[in-house]
């Protein structure tokens, strides 16, 4: 089964148009989009007006874009789950389609008997959205917080909710807790999870002056499960300041393509992977990162 995965699009619509290309020229059967899909700040720069643009985002170009993709080019479904910037994620799927399929926490079995699921929660950033974060567990720190942050609130009306950082985090289940209740594989070697945090100390979650901020709950996750993939994102900038898209954890081959933080020919690239899900390390391509594992 030929898969195209890549993460942290942002909204930008010239990545979106670039992903439909992708598609088409790699023949792929299904995308998977590992989070942050929708726009970060509105132009307004204010919180308040977050969900208004994100929905804006979802009905004016996120459906249709969708649906241009799954009647133009061979791809039969597209695989999402939330990043922590996409506080109007439910908004998606508002109107259910069988062809877009929301990934979080959830599992879905694959026609050629392999399986995905799916984890949107990273640690804590110091960013101001924290519906999809959590504490990775009790004991490690998390950096400086902004007060007050913001939640989506429950109710129908899809507005923001200023919270207390501190209380709110700490009153959560921790990623640990989340992680033991995931849908358990089938068969773990067949097994392709999407995580939007990317594992600790390792190539792929890398910030300025090489400090790690990813999870270190998911990569003693990989260790114990040791699926067949581990598909990531959330550091933009990892795989240019380490020098790798992926890592191999035990058995486990981990990847976060990134993506384009600065102008390339003028505009933003998309940084994207494509495989062939049956022989992967064979066929395992990223759009502008090499070697292959």
């Amino acid at each position: 089964m030929r898969c195209l995965y890549t993460s942290d699009l942002h909204g930008e619509i010239h990545l979106f148009q670039e992903l439909i290309s992708l598609a088409d020229s790699s023949c792929a059967e299904i995308i998977l989009i590992g989070g942050d899909i929708l726009p970060s700040f509105p132009p307004s720069k204010r919180y308040e007006d977050l969900i208004p643009n994100q929905r804006k985002f979802i009905e004016e170009f996120l459906i249709s874009f969708f649906n241009k993709i799954l009647g133009m080019t061979p791809v039969e479904k597209i695989f999402l789950i939330a990043g922590n910037w996409d506080l109007g994620y439910r908004l998606i799927f508002k109107k259910p389609n069988e062809k877009i399929i929301d990934l979080n926490q959830r599992s879905f079995s694959l026609k050629n008997g392999y399986e995905l699921i799916g984890y949107p929660y990273v640690p804590p950033t110091p960013f101001r959205p924290k519906t999809f974060e959590k504490m990775d567990d009790r004991e490690t720190p998390w950096p400086p917080q902004k007060n007050p942050s913001y939640v989506l609130s429950p109710d129908p009306i899809d507005h923001l909710t200023p919270i207390d950082p501190y209380l709110f985090l700490t009153s959560q289940e921790t990623i640990v807790e989340d992680l033991d209740r995931l849908p358990k594989p089938l068969h773990p070697e067949k097994t392709i999870y999407l995580m939007h945090s990317p594992p600790f100390q390792t190539p792929l979650d890398r910030i300025q002056g090489m400090k790690s901020v990813g999870s270190r709950a998911i990569k003693s996750f990989i260790k114990y499960v040791q699926p067949l993939l581990t598909l990531h994102g959330h550091i933009h900038e990892s795989p240019e300041i380490s020098g790798s898209y992926w890592d191999e954890i035990g058995r486990t081959l981990s990847i976060n393509p990134g993506q384009s933080i600065g102008l390339i020919e003028g505009h933003k690239k998309l940084y994207a992977i494509t495989f062939e899900m049956e022989r992967m390390k064979e066929t395992l391509h990223h759009t502008y990162f090499n070697p292959k594992p």
